[in-house]
């Protein structure tokens, strides 16, 4: 499946397209609504972390979507905030 497919989406799955994300890449996991970085994919879930660090967590491919620049932004003043 390339980053321009759809997959057909059925009942209590993200409405938005199932793209490839490499490792590194932040994302936004719809299911928790969490920022994350993918560390892994297995299968049809990512494995996510918070970009301050922390556990893991798994992710199904179809919550997974990129960011929007103001959400990034929101959750780094959060972070931020955090860590002062």
């Amino acid at each position: 499946m390339t980053e321009d497919t759809q997959r057909p989406t059925s009942a209590g799955t993200a409405p938005h397209d199932v793209r490839q994300y490499g490792i590194g890449t932040l994302v936004i996991d719809e299911a928790r609504k969490r920022l994350g970085v993918v560390m892994d994919r297995v299968g049809g879930r990512y494995q996510l972390r918070s970009p301050s660090g922390g556990r893991e967590w798994d992710c199904a491919a179809e919550f997974v979507r990129t960011p929007r620049p103001g959400e990034i932004v929101h959750v780094t003043a959060t972070a931020a905030g955090q860590h002062s």
